[in-house]
């Protein structure tokens, strides 16, 4: 199977990454940078060997996956190989054939790159989906909850207050450098919302009155929609001429070109769902550095993209829910209408039960609530919906049992 292919071609470079590091001196970047390409396409292929049986355009793409991860292996042995025979060599012969063998993987390297990138983008001509990403109408409605714009619903909202003030007074406050703060935390935790919230604060909305944006980066980091989703919030009104030099940009060009129009601005730009430091650097550019209070917020679950974004500044940590602001924030997305933690009696232990099994996770119980509004508030209602998640209570937590029950649509039967 394909699948297995990569993945052993994904170890393998691994291995050669911490084992053979000093072989690799001067294309190091490129192959780690080619190994989590191969991680990324990994997603993909559970989907894709599930449809080749029945699709020949399927089986090319995966064989076209399999043969690249192949000639990614190949290309980083036969680079080891060469250096590691020229030891025993006079020393500038063995420098020079360093250098032409760095030289020749380097490019070979950047010719995988391409290759890998030409495939994933023809992924979707083949209608073929990230393991976990639905196709659905139940997958179509969560993948809804995660891509929203910066207008939050205050009546759904729980706490948070204390979480507020101090993101707000780091983006308000503090030195006339530009900083980075970021917000980490895991996925479904509450960062979009908090991150939400705090955009629309009056005291920030009052400190960036003239220059605010909102960009949703993804796992899928496409730095020139990023930058085109920024330009079309800042102000700056193109004339015919321009918006057409504009649409033909290349990502480096649209950076360039964005950084020059915010370095006269105080600015503020929350880049949400930033997932790899690789994605930051390719942002980082647009963004100047003047000192003149600027500010980026951004939402990641990883702490090392939060360290790279700003060294300076300490991530804050977006914690779980308390079990009583769990309760109410179940009870408000439950039953429509109710802005309180209060319950009909009858089903307040089983509300209680399912409420457990979420474990504090906000978007958990907001789908929950989302799916029991759907239906009548009678016990025998809400009791269906708690045995089909018992079984998968058995074999994970509530929060994957929640999810994967969404995504097979289990709840729409």
């Amino acid at each position: 199977m394909a699948e297995s292919a990569v993945s052993f071609a994904v170890e393998r470079i691994g291995d050669a990454l911490l084992q053979k590091a000093i072989f690799l001196k001067g294309v190091h970047e490129q192959v780690d940078r080619m190994q989590r390409e191969l991680k990324r396409m990994q997603c993909f292929l559970k989907d894709a060997d599930a449809k080749q049986q029945e699709d020949e355009r399927v089986r090319h793409w995966v064989s076209e996956i399999r043969d690249v991860a192949y000639d990614a292996e190949d290309a980083i042995d036969a680079f080891i190989f060469n250096v590691e025979s020229g030891r025993t060599k006079f020393f500038p012969c063995r420098m020079f054939k360093k250098l032409v063998s760095s030289c020749k993987v380097g490019k070979e390297i950047e010719a995988i790159q391409i290759k890998i990138q030409d495939i994933s983008k023809s992924r979707e001509t083949y209608g073929i989906n990230s393991i976990g990403e639905a196709i659905s109408q139940a997958g179509q409605r969560l993948q809804k909850l995660r891509y929203i714009s910066p207008l939050v619903k205050e009546e759904i909202i729980v706490g948070l207050k204390e979480d507020t003030d101090k993101l707000v007074e780091e983006l308000v406050k503090g030195d006339e450098r530009r900083r980075a703060v970021s917000m980490v935390g895991m996925g479904g935790i509450g960062k979009t919302t908090l991150a939400k919230k705090v955009y629309n604060d009056s005291r920030v909305m009052d400190h960036f009155r003239f220059c605010r944006a909102w960009a949703y980066v993804s796992q899928d980091c496409r730095p020139r929609d990023v930058f085109q989703n920024i330009l079309n919030q800042i102000p700056y009104n193109p004339t015919g001429d321009e918006a057409r030099k504009i649409e033909k940009m290349q990502e480096h060009e649209f950076g360039d070109f964005l950084h020059e129009l915010l370095k006269e601005q105080r600015f503020l730009v929350v880049l949400d769902d930033v997932w790899e430091s690789d994605d930051w650097e390719r942002l980082a550019k647009a963004f100047p550095k003047e000192s003149n209070g600027s500010r980026l917020l951004l939402t990641t679950r990883k702490n090392d993209v939060a360290l790279q974004a700003d060294a300076q500044s300490v991530p804050y940590e977006v914690q779980l829910l308390s079990e009583a602001e769990s309760w109410k924030l179940f009870c408000r997305s439950a039953i429509p209408g109710n802005f309180t933690e209060i319950c009909p009696p009858e089903l307040k232990e089983l509300g209680e039960k399912m409420v457990k099994k979420c474990a504090g996770l906000p978007l958990a119980i907001v789908v929950l609530g989302g799916l029991l509004s759907s239906k009548k508030q009678l016990p025998t209602m809400w009791e269906e919906v708690f045995n089909k998640l018992r079984a998968h209570f058995a074999e994970s937590n509530g929060v994957d049992a929640i999810l994967s029950l969404i995504a097979n649509r289990l709840f729409y039967a």
